[in-house]
């Protein structure tokens, strides 16, 4: 399932490698992405490169670079990288929404003190020792809805969280939908490559990125779901959910699945049935929330239609995110 889903994982790129600290103002820099846009107007150098990866590699040797775009080639076999000598907060005018595109921005991550040793408070983070060095990370909060409740939004963007609220070690960085429906959501993965989540949650968002349509699911119980622990269960676990931006005349039920037949997040219409990761009623008519499967029949990408065989789907970009 490489091919089907896409983690929002931001990459720590530090100077001279991924755990090198050269001063005590500036901890390194890392890349947020933005699914859907482009930088224009600021092109460096243009390279067709593997991957993403790849790509930033290109940025981090040329010393002008402070953002790239990447774009699918003709056949959809490689991507074309673009180095950009500014970011998307440099040049706001010219950050546009571009299919296809995903930007990738450097942003500094900075700290006052990068001297003490892990869990001790500075004023704009923690430090850790990363390879023996040291570095600071901005505290993080346990998740986006916490983010959003105690005012420290600033607006969509990468944030640090850390779920279980301990000692921060395992914090990591998560893009935010602080807009949408309320905003707080926590976004996991688009249709690109696998990702497995592990949040807890009640409500669950999908977005198409081809049209700008969003929905959102919310469990009728508002009992929160922790991920980790249900994967591969009935729909029957979790009851009926209510949706927002749908088809109003049925309720919908939620599968999380990891299975030979479909990985992911799946949301579907109710019709006296609940379904299973891989029996889904023979529902051949209500609308499907998910991505491809790795049955040939089942191919395609479904956003508020049937996604359910002899129905054709295409391949199309949508995220998904929990709160």
């Amino acid at each position: 399932m490489a091919e089907v889903l896409y983690a929002f994982v931001i990459l720590i790129f530090l100077p001279g490698g991924t755990s090198t600290i050269t001063n005590k103002e500036s901890c390194g820099s890392m890349f947020e992405v933005q699914v859907g846009h482009a930088l224009v107007g600021h092109l460096l150098e243009t390279f067709v490169v593997v991957d993403e990866f790849e790509c930033q590699q290109k940025c981090m040797a040329n010393k002008s670079c402070k953002s790239v775009n990447v774009l699918p080639d003709a056949d959809f076999t490689r991507r074309i990288c673009q180095l950009n000598n500014k970011t998307r907060q440099m040049k706001p005018g010219d950050f546009m929404k571009t299919k296809g595109s995903s930007y990738y921005g450097s942003i500094k991550i900075s700290c006052f003190d990068i001297s003490h040793n892990k869990n001790t408070q500075t004023s704009t983070g923690y430090c850790y020792p990363v390879r023996q060095r040291k570095s600071c990370l901005p505290k993080p909060e346990k998740s986006c809805k916490e983010i959003k409740n105690f005012g420290k939004s600033q607006g969509d963007g990468m944030y640090w969280l850390d779920p279980d609220g301990g000692n921060h070690s395992n914090a990591f960085l998560a893009y935010c939908d602080m807009t949408s429906f309320q905003g707080g959501w926590t976004m996991c993965y688009s249709t690109d490559e696998y990702a497995k989540p592990k949040s807890e949650f009640s409500e669950i968002i999908f977005i198409d990125h081809q049209t700008g349509n969003k929905a959102y699911f919310k469990r009728r119980s508002r009992l929160s779901v922790t991920a980790a622990s249900n994967y591969n269960n009935p729909a029957s676990t979790y009851g009926l959910w209510d949706g927002e931006g749908v088809n109003k005349n049925y309720p919908y039920q939620l599968l999380i699945c990891d299975d030979d037949f479909y990985s992911g997040f799946f949301v579907s219409g109710y019709k006296k049935c609940f379904k299973e990761c891989d029996s889904w009623c023979d529902d051949k008519i209500t609308p499907y929330f998910r991505t491809t499967s790795t049955d040939p029949k089942y191919k395609g990408v479904a956003f508020n239609i049937n996604g359910h065989y002899p129905h054709v789907l295409e391949n199309r970009l949508i995220s998904v995110g929990l709160r």
